[in-house]
């Protein structure tokens, strides 16, 4: 427990320092983006550090407190009971270093001192955290990344026939890219955006406030707008955000009065573009609900051969407790939910 310590959102200087120490980090590890999610409701961001002098370590968390949960308001005493879930998005342990277990173990020990009954991890594509992850973990999705270590034209290429004759289409059509490092069309963004989430009976969690896109654009050469604009005006936009070596499919929209331009495919070959100018090694474009449903399909069509598995994980820190609050929901139904006792 010594070599572990916790790092508060209060303290976001010293955390976006030891985050930045990282070769490899990831934006998912800032302070600024679990604010964010801080804001929105998803509970009280913490940085977990291990250092040993040999390893080191980070993850980063989202601590509930159980008692605010509604089925157990007056049920539990407050700031008693916590669950970990990592951010939307990727998350789990980076490791530098090789002492994995002693990370892993400290973890443990340090949970079940603080009075954590369960965790949730979205794990991060290309690090090995599920090897020593103490938990269960399976992987029912894969995600599309679109490697940028080739040409642009040999990319173009590799895309699917059709985005090739769409981006032809776009292009006739004279489409423009604007690309907005300060957030200042913002409007413009959330008025596509939520007109999007509208359209496709999005879940209200998907309804971000304004307030946390101007959090996220605290995240200073982490984050990027693209807007498509067909003559002067934005009909697709999109949010990404970007660390080290991976760029993101973040956040977006299109107006569906301007679909048949193809604005969408033009949008993602700009950005697909504009990270490999800038050095970066991927593009992850995510998954869809299912291998085949028309999101998931149309991702895959610009890089047919860049699936990756997205593991979660899931562990029980405190089986007694655990079990508990189960009986305090009383007959849940079966479910593939996790925590149990969270479920709907």
């Amino acid at each position: 427990m010594d070599n572990l310590q916790l790092i508060k959102i209060t303290e976001s200087d010293k955390w976006d320092s030891i985050v930045k120490s990282f070769n490899n980090y990831d934006v998912f590890y800032l302070s600024g983006y679990t604010k964010a999610f801080m804001l929105h409701g998803d509970g009280e961001p913490l940085l977990i550090y291990y250092n040993d002098g040999l390893t080191k370590a980070i993850n980063v968390v989202m601590k509930r407190d159980i008692a605010k949960s509604e089925p157990f308001k007056g049920k539990l005493p407050l700031n008693t009971w916590f669950d970990l879930s990592t951010p939307y998005g990727y998350g789990g342990f980076l490791v530098e270093g090789e002492n994995t277990k002693d990370v892993e173990d400290s973890y443990v020990d340090f949970c079940k001192e603080q009075g954590f009954v369960s965790e949730f991890v979205r794990f991060h594509l290309f690090n090995n955290y599920t090897s020593f992850f103490k938990g269960e973990s399976d992987s029912h999705t894969r995600n599309v990344v679109r490697l940028l270590d080739i040409s642009v034209d040999d990319m173009l290429m590799d895309f699917e026939h059709k985005v090739r004759k769409n981006l032809k289409k776009a292009n006739n059509a004279g489409l423009e890219i604007a690309i907005d490092k300060t957030g200042k069309m913002l409007d413009e963004f959330l008025k596509i955006y939520y007109g999007t989430m509208d359209r496709n009976s999005a879940q209200s969690s998907f309804f971000f406030s304004e307030e946390f896109f101007q959090t996220i654009q605290t995240l200073d050469d982490n984050y990027v707008y693209f807007h498509v604009l067909y003559e002067g005006k934005v009909i697709s936009t999109e949010l990404v955000l970007y660390g080290t070596e991976n760029s993101y499919s973040y956040l977006g929209g299109t107006n569906h009065d301007y679909f048949d331009l193809r604005p969408n495919d033009f949008l993602k070959f700009e950005i697909i573009k504009w990270a490999k100018e800038k050095g970066l090694k991927r593009f992850v474009l995510g998954g869809g609900y299912g291998e085949d449903d028309g999101i998931f399909k149309y991702k895959r069509s610009f890089a047919p051969n860049g699936l990756y598995d997205f593991y979660v994980g899931r562990r029980i820190f405190n089986e007694g407790k655990y079990n508990e609050l189960l009986n305090i929901r009383g007959n849940l139904q079966s479910s593939s939910f996790f925590p149990l006792y969270r479920a709907i």
